[in-house]
């Protein structure tokens, strides 16, 4: 099976450019991070250094290890065609799920290198201003050592292989006829275990923000951080019926301006394309979501912090630092993001083709894609919204005594204008690429 991933690598090495952007990410914050750890060590066991580079650590390994298995999910769903082709030519479900692994291995050894040396590079750069900020001790450097580099590209591997079971699950099992239906036909209906797991999580979450509201602030901050993931995890679970809700609650404005201008029918097509693919739309809010819920858990925390300390007792050196967190979670977020909505517009070229072959314009068709934007990146961030309010709200009332957290505009505005700004330009550019080949070679070759 090595032998044919390291084929499908090179006969389609687009379709892994998401996975390969996500694992070197994932390697190489692993990497930067064990690196301070390792030179806090060297030092002599500096206290402030271990702490800055296990959070931040701790905070990107589960990051990174998110965007992995959200981004391997869908590329495993695009190959959903070659593995049923593979599987009428008599190769088993065991073999299927082997040659996924093989091409995870495979390109998370090809992006190793280049991940090790910008994780090295990122903590001599971190470090150096840790020391400018009077956060690490003078003279402080990084010591070479390639743990933290095994240590990145070994957990990223694990959890990436650890993935490929349940994202390849859908794809692999049932005979081969019938996986072949389901990629022509991608069904969005939510599993009743799936269900009853995101359930449960949701309901831990829930009892954990009213824990987290009797916390003292310290460990409130890191309950709620904690609190933010397992929702964010609900989302996941339960993302095509969210994303079914959101869609119907927030698409019958377009559905109304549809039906009252009947010669374009953009918005009319992008409500209804969307709500009837609610897995599809899942993949794509669940980053958005993603970034947005715990970028607002993050602004709101700090907000909140600076707030209710004493004067001069929350440091600038401490709001540097949450700024920093902040950049991260909305570097990751912006990562999968956009590898995600590229790799589900551009997938859709077929569709666009039939779209166009049975009447629709190429106005209209940018006007669906344009309103599409305009509803997953509401959905997204209604759902983000929605992760970080219960947790953001238990902070305040432990911190404050109040139900209402504090959110610097300044910060939080360009934020969400930054998020619908991506996700928009993200689809129309890919879409508009797609769309600008003829209609019946893209109906053919799709």
């Amino acid at each position: 099976m090595l032998r044919f991933a390291l084929a499908a690598l090179r006969a389609r090495p687009g379709s892994f450019a998401g996975l390969a952007t996500a694992l070197l990410l994932a390697v190489a914050v692993i990497t930067l991070f064990g690196s301070l750890i390792a030179t806090a060590i060297a030092g002599g066991g500096d206290s402030r250094l271990a702490m800055i580079g296990g959070a931040f650590g701790e905070i990107a390994m589960v990051m990174g290890l998110f965007v992995v298995a959200n981004t391997l999910g869908f590329s495993v769903r695009r190959q959903a065609r070659d593995v049923a082709l593979l599987r009428t030519s008599g190769a088993t479900p065991a073999q299927a799920r082997r040659l996924i692994r093989c091409q995870v291995l495979l390109v998370a050894l090809l992006v190793s290198p280049p991940a090790w040396v910008l994780g090295s590079w990122g903590a001599r750069v971190f470090l150096t201003e840790l020391v400018a900020r009077g956060l690490a001790p003078a003279g402080a450097g990084v010591p070479w050592s390639p743990f933290p580099m095994l240590i990145g590209t070994a957990a990223t591997v694990l959890v990436g292989v650890g993935a490929t079971k349940l994202a390849a699950r859908r794809t692999v099992r049932g005979r081969p006829s019938e996986a072949m239906a389901q990629t022509a036909a991608e069904q969005g209906r939510l599993g009743w275990v799936r269900g009853i797991a995101g359930v449960l999580v949701l309901a831990g979450a829930g009892v954990l923000c009213m824990v987290t509201a009797r916390q003292p602030v310290d460990k409130a901050a890191q309950a709620a951080l904690l609190g933010a993931l397992l929702l964010m995890v609900a989302v996941g679970l339960l993302g095509p019926l969210l994303a079914r809700f959101a869609i119907v609650l927030l698409g019958l404005p377009l559905r109304l301006a549809g039906s009252r201008h009947l010669g374009d029918a953009g918005g009319w097509l992008a409500a209804d394309n969307l709500r009837g693919h609610a897995h599809r739309l899942s993949s794509a809010v669940v980053p958005i979501a993603l970034l947005v819920g715990l970028s607002t858990t993050f602004a709101a925390i700090t907000g909140t912090l600076q707030k209710v300390a004493p004067p001069g007792a929350y440091a600038e050196s401490d709001i540097w630092l949450r700024g920093v967190e902040l950049a991260m979670l909305a570097g990751f977020g912006a990562v999968a993001t956009v590898n995600t909505l590229v790799s589900l517009t551009a997938a859709r070229r077929r569709e666009y083709a039939l779209l166009t072959l049975i009447g629709a314009t190429r106005r209209q068709l940018l006007r669906m894609l344009g309103a599409e934007a305009a509803l997953t990146a509401m959905a997204g961030v209604l759902l983000g919204l929605g992760v970080a309010a219960p947790v953001s709200m238990a902070f305040a009332a432990a911190a404050t005594d109040s139900l209402r957290p504090s959110i610097p505009l300044e910060t939080y505005g360009p934020l969400i204008l930054g998020v619908v700004m991506l996700t928009a330009m993200t689809i129309l550019l890919t879409g508009m690429k797609a769309t600008s080949e003829p209609a019946v070679s893209a109906a053919a070759t799709a």
